[in-house]
């Protein structure tokens, strides 16, 4: 660090960021704070900076655990927050908004997970399966709302399309029924390990979370890679073994159920 009347502000916001996200004392960090903070009658450049860092560290803190509450609660808050730390000691803050710090949490507890080891009912998956699906509705609460046309009982279903906002998910565990019992107050134990299904619509500013079958999954993400609803009945023949009397037959209440979930609109 040189002197202070040279240092651009491009170097003091490096040198900032650099003491903001370390997690040791101040003193132990920097000889050169006083080349940046000038003291006060109360307090010293190293206190000042002390200060700072503590509340900036204590608000990354809260506003992870804001983005990850069921995540937080599976892992328990000690444990949390060492992943949380960890997490933010290596993906520091890099945008304007703080609504994306989250952003790689999945992948890094993805990177960072126990290798060469059999995990007793694959737990760590099932963490790394939660944070990312947390993370997604944080997404989706924040995204443009967009208009569509609700279909009705007479609309024919060549004019039917999947709703743009539509997220599918497939997990090895039960992600979606755990969150819903969590965010119900439920305190869900943590689950055991099966594949499930889930979609996640968006109507009236509301985020809507459905469990879906396998079959219902393949269908509306035929749907999503462009099929029609006849080319994505044809596909889910080819690969479920469904015969067309058993799909005629269940086909009117999935597609009451697609309606009023919002999953499927009308075409403009």
């Amino acid at each position: 660090m040189t002197d202070k009347e040279t240092l651009s502000i491009t170097d003091i916001q490096n040198w900032m960021q650099a003491m903001l996200i370390q997690h040791m004392p101040v003193s132990h960090l920097d000889t050169h704070t006083n080349d940046v903070i000038r003291d006060s009658k109360r307090l010293s450049a190293t206190q000042h900076l002390s200060i700072y860092r503590h509340s900036y560290i204590a608000r990354l803190r809260a506003c992870m655990q804001s983005q990850f509450k069921c995540l937080a609660y599976a892992l328990g808050e000690p444990l949390f927050q060492d992943f949380a730390d960890q997490y933010l000691d290596s993906h520091p803050s890099a945008s304007y908004t703080l609504n994306e710090l989250g952003k790689n949490f999945a992948a890094f507890l993805e990177k960072t997970r126990p290798q060469g080891e059999e995990e007793e009912d694959n737990w760590p998956q099932f963490i790394i399966e939660l944070a990312a699906f947390e993370y997604a509705l944080s997404e989706a609460f924040d995204v443009l709302e967009t208009n569509a046309d609700i279909p009705d009982t007479n609309t024919p279903d060549h004019l039917l399309t999947l709703a743009p906002r539509l997220l599918l998910f497939e997990h090895q565990f039960p992600i979606c029924n755990f969150y819903l019992d969590f965010n119900a107050a439920l305190l869900p134990e943590l689950p055991f390990q099966q594949q499930s299904y889930c979609g996640i619509s968006r109507q009236n500013y509301k985020l809507g979370l459905f469990s879906i079958g396998p079959d219902q999954y393949h269908f509306l993400n035929s749907m999503k890679s462009g099929a029609s609803v006849a080319e994505a009945q044809e596909e889910l023949i080819a690969s479920f073994n469904f015969n067309r009397i058993d799909l005629d037959r269940v086909w009117p209440i999935w597609r009451s159920n697609f309606i009023a979930s919002g999953f499927i609109v009308e075409k403009t």
